[in-house]
């Protein structure tokens, strides 16, 4: 009994981080919580879940974390094309829009992997994509992987400078076939 009673005390003070519905707010970035500042990303949920809206979760939340928070699948969903299409241990980014399919629902599915001007997203691209551009190869195509799934994406271009392997002279060779 006193093992189950410290286990639930425990679970209790190791509890996930606070999620909340987001109604017609200005959203902020840090919310101050027991004394420190905690980062927050804002993630619209909508399509076959249980509970679609806008909802803001500790920043390096996941995918997963997103679709329980909105009470998860519902019973029209199109589960298939969610395990062929949704990367559920992808960190969400700010402003990001998850939009589940019904089944049977066509979902057109657009280039995930090329901005809408056709430039290789940088945000996107697997290492297939990324190892393409001039001067990128494997190595180079995890770090850029590595460096905006811990960061959240890139929210510039430029940034992509701030990968080790990336200076100004390579940037000026994929400058003009990347974007985000």
């Amino acid at each position: 009994m006193v093992a189950v009673g410290v286990g639930l005390n425990l679970k209790e003070k190791v509890s996930s981080p606070k999620v909340e519905l987001v109604k017609n707010q200005a959203t902020p970035t840090a919310v101050q919580s027991g004394g420190q500042a905690a980062a927050y990303v804002v993630v619209d949920m909508e399509g076959e879940v249980l509970k679609p809206g806008v909802y803001k979760l500790a920043k390096g939340s996941r995918v997963s974390e997103a679709m329980a928070v909105c009470g998860g699948l519902s019973v029209n969903s199109d589960r298939d094309w969610v395990e062929k299409n949704i990367n559920r241990a992808k960190i969400v980014s700010d402003g990001e829009k998850i939009y589940i399919p019904k089944k049977n629902e066509v979902v057109k599915v657009l280039g995930t992997t090329k901005t809408s001007n056709g430039l290789i997203n940088i945000n996107t691209a697997g290492v297939e994509e990324l190892d393409k551009l001039t001067g990128i190869g494997p190595a180079i195509a995890g770090r850029i992987i590595d460096y905006r799934d811990k960061n959240g994406g890139f929210k510039d271009v430029n940034e992509i400078k701030l990968v080790s392997g990336v200076g100004e002279k390579l940037f000026e060779k994929i400058k003009d076939q990347i974007g985000i």
